[in-house]
């Protein structure tokens, strides 16, 4: 089996403006150097802090593209394509305001399709004018997001389906070969059977709507009951995951688009952007885990999101705040970048997968990669999250121990080159043995990105066989180069 790393097809980031930020630049370039992804996916490129939309005394659509030209400069200069949410709506377009996020984002139909069409029309022009037809048609254009859900989308299934219509003419009346898809449903369509999901390619097929490629997010939780997901939230299964994957694969090979491509543009271990999770070296394994089981079945799988530099409900108030990021605010690396990181050095032909580990080769050269993943206990899946606090998140897995052994038939000299993840290499835990500072100093971040990274061991061998013990959330590379 050929590995063809759609784990890193596509990345996210919270809104456009964010991407305008200095530490935000900084983190993108050196991810792209280290790991590099080939699209990027963000809310917000028509909110009104991009300053693109608006109306002169007679009413008349003014544009300005200033921001939106330095945003995607900067994107290509570090080798990431944009994958254009097409979202949200320009407050002087708006039929209602400020329906969700703290950066009061406008969820809901236009005043004017006539205005958003035109307002797509011209962005997508200036694209083609700025960029190249050549360029622009390897993007991806995506209508909205999450529209199954009211704050996301203040109108009917059915003014969606009319938005959607106008947003794909738009889009094609400037190149008939740029793509164009959605409808980018939320987790909870996944939960009732992808119902919007059927009706959405139901309805264009009906009207010989173009649906180039099929979107939805597809998080493994089942509730949250505030705001921020962080009193109380349900997760389905350890299994889920792969369950959605298929479910959603077997949809669309049943519509009348069977060859649409499927992005799923936004994923993580939950929705909330306060979830303690996010920051442990459970997610590691998690990652690894769920990533190896699902080959072949999807084009790209974002990860929401690469940063910490996150404001969908304002600024995180500490470092490791339960933010989505792989990296957080102070450009400290967590267990979840490392195992992106890892997985990259994977060779392209797959000799063997299972949920614990995975062996790749390279030509002549070998990369074997295995994990303990704990999941959540059974109280914690169901809700109980009293165990769960900012200084104390180690007992809400099923912590134990894993054996681990296996063995590659060489021939000739290697140079073994190993990497492990544990609680020592975790940003978190290491914040912890600061004493948990609020605003970390300088030399304290230093510090934290200096020890949270992969340990790395050396050594020449003729023969590879590996017998350890992994603890909790454990990840170990071992890469085996030929030597002559």
């Amino acid at each position: 089996m050929k590995n063809d790393k759609y784990f890193k097809k596509c990345i996210a980031f919270g809104r456009a403006k964010e991407g305008l930020r200095a530490d935000f630049q900084q983190q993108m370039r050196e991810m792209q150097r280290e790991i590099g992804f080939e699209y990027v996916r963000f809310h917000g490129l028509f909110h009104d802090d991009m300053a693109v939309y608006d109306e002169d005394e007679q009413g008349n659509p003014v544009l300005w593209f200033g921001y939106i030209d330095k945003l995607f400069d900067f994107l290509l200069s570090v080798q990431i394509k944009p994958f254009v949410e097409l979202g949200f709506m320009p407050t002087q377009l708006a039929t209602v305001t400020g329906t969700v996020f703290w950066w009061k984002a406008n969820g809901c139909p236009p005043t004017s399709y006539e205005k958003w069409h035109f307002l797509v029309q011209q962005t997508v022009r200036h694209f083609t004018e700025r960029y190249g037809e050549e360029e622009v048609r390897s993007w991806y254009f995506e209508v909205w997001n999450e529209p199954n859900l009211r704050s996301f989308f203040a109108g009917t299934q059915e003014e969606y389906f009319q938005l959607y219509a106008v947003t794909v003419d738009a889009v094609r009346s400037v190149c008939p070969k740029y793509r164009v898809g959605g409808p980018s449903t939320s987790g909870a369509d996944f939960r009732e059977d992808l119902g919007y999901l059927k009706e959405f390619l139901r309805h264009c097929s009906e009207r010989r709507i173009p649906v180039d490629f099929v979107s939805a997010h597809p998080y493994p939780t089942c509730w949250a009951l505030d705001g921020d997901g962080t009193k109380r939230m349900g997760y389905i299964s350890k299994e889920i995951c792969t369950e959605f994957f298929d479910r959603i694969q077997s949809v669309v090979r049943a519509s009348a688009y069977p060859d649409a491509e499927i992005h799923l543009t936004e994923w993580n271990s939950s929705p909330s952007p306060r979830d303690l999770v996010h920051d442990t070296p459970f997610m590691a394994p998690f990652l690894l885990y769920n990533l190896t089981q699902n080959w072949g079945k999807i084009n790209s799988l974002a990860f929401w999101t690469f940063s910490d530099v996150f404001e969908e409900n304002g600024p995180g108030l500490s470092p490791f705040h339960g933010g989505f990021g792989l990296i957080n605010t102070d450009n400290v690396r967590k267990p979840a970048y490392w195992a992106y990181w890892l997985l990259n050095k994977m060779g392209d032909d797959i000799l063997e997968v299972d949920g614990c580990h995975m062996v790749t080769r390279q030509g002549q050269n070998y990369q074997v990669l295995v994990w303990n993943y704990c999941y959540y206990t059974d109280a914690f899946a169901e809700g109980d999250r009293h165990l769960l606090s900012e200084t104390s998140r180690d007992m809400i897995f099923q912590n134990k121990d894993m054996e681990i052994e296996l063995s590659l038939p060489l021939k000739g000299r290697y140079l073994q080159t190993m990497y492990c993840l544990d609680q020592e290499t975790s940003a978190y835990h290491n914040w912890l043995k600061l004493g948990a500072p609020q605003y970390p100093s300088p030399s304290e971040n230093e510090m934290l990105r200096s020890v949270s990274r992969p340990k790395e061991e050396h050594r020449v061998v003729s023969s590879f066989a590996v017998h350890e013990t992994l603890h909790p959330h454990e990840v170990r590379c071992y890469l085996l180069k030929r030597l002559e």
